[in-house]
């Protein structure tokens, strides 16, 4: 059975991924059915508890994994989540909406997830910068985006009420979880074979309704099983048996855990406020450089690059190890 408190953070950490895969990264083209609705909220409580479960497994402890982690719940989430809007125009969509847009929302959510949880100082004023950053893209995302569907423009109505219903559940779930979780440890977000197994069932399950539903495409089912493969071997390449991870603060004193609540609400409102000057203003640029291919070269540069890089960099840690140890 799941107990309260690693129940209350798996939680908020759904809330987190639900807000930004569905808010942020607004994939909302062509309408959903309840089906899909419902799969989605199924989806985001499997997939956080998955993620919070790998963290501890394999001891994940910096940004490096991090991203592997974010890119591995970004390519689950395409494809079992969302794929009509994932997998509409392959092989570029691949690159810019699941490897780019998803994945960096995915770890921002991380981000906030450490930031809500973990307190300190630097984390705080990381709360601030990302509210500052992140609302200036939502805004001018939901505004322009997107081009070329033919689709209702988004109301500002539409925008606010999005914002504050999700940052207010947001904030709910993050006080909640600041009480139940004051005496857990943090290994016990690390599922048991029995919990595993169920997470892994209702994954397969998913992934059967959207093949039955003809929404996935073969050829993007083989890459994604590749690049799926390739981010948890990263994981396990790294994986240790003992070690902190980056969840630790987040278990530790409750007394430095959580923001204070005048923090949050700051944030929160701050958040608002650039989402809707952002909103609010007119396209600017020269030519067709504007707020949305600005926004489009930035998820499509992640998507290209933070694969190579984590590979290469962890590739040659790897190589200085050993260079190290046989003192070449």
């Amino acid at each position: 059975m799941f107990r309260s408190g690693p129940l209350s953070f798996r939680l908020l950490f759904a809330a987190l991924l639900l807000f930004g895969g569905e808010a942020l990264v607004w994939p909302h083209i062509g309408g959903r059915s309840l089906l899909d609705a419902v799969l989605a909220l199924v989806g985001y409580g499997l997939l956080a508890a998955l993620w919070l479960d790998l963290t501890i497994r394999y001891r994940v402890r910096d940004l490096f994994g991090l991203m592997a982690q974010a890119g591995f719940y970004a390519l689950l989430a395409a494809l079992l989540i969302h794929p009509q809007y994932s997998y509409a125009d392959l092989p570029t969509s691949l690159m810019t909406r699941v490897m780019g847009a998803q994945a960096l929302i995915a770890l921002e959510m991380g981000g906030l997830l450490l930031a809500l949880t973990g307190g300190g100082r630097t984390l705080t004023r990381v709360l601030f910068a990302g509210a500052v950053v992140v609302g200036l893209a939502w805004g001018s995302w939901l505004r322009w985006w997107p081009p070329d569907q033919g689709l209702p423009p988004v109301e500002l109505s539409l925008l606010l009420t999005i914002g504050i219903g999700g940052l207010l559940g947001i904030l709910a779930l993050t006080l909640l979880n600041a009480r139940l979780t004051q005496a857990t440890p943090v290994d016990s977000l690390r599922l048991s074979r029995g919990e595993l197994g169920g997470v892994v069932i209702g994954l397969l399950l998913m992934l059967g309704v959207r093949l039955l539903q003809g929404v996935v495409d073969p050829g993007a089912l083989l890459v994604t099983a590749l690049l799926l493969l390739l981010c948890w071997a990263i994981l396990w390449f790294r994986g240790r048996e003992k070690g902190a991870t980056v969840l630790d603060r987040s278990f530790s004193d409750p007394a430095h855990r959580t923001p204070r609540l005048t923090v949050l609400v700051a944030a929160a409102i701050l958040f608002l406020v650039i989402s809707m000057m952002a909103f609010q203003a007119p396209r600017l640029g020269f030519g067709e450089v504007d707020q949305l291919r600005f926004i489009g070269v930035g998820f499509t540069a992640y998507g290209l690059a933070w694969l190579p890089t984590v590979s290469l960099v962890l590739g040659g840690r790897a190589f200085m190890r050993q260079v190290s140890e046989r003192r070449l």
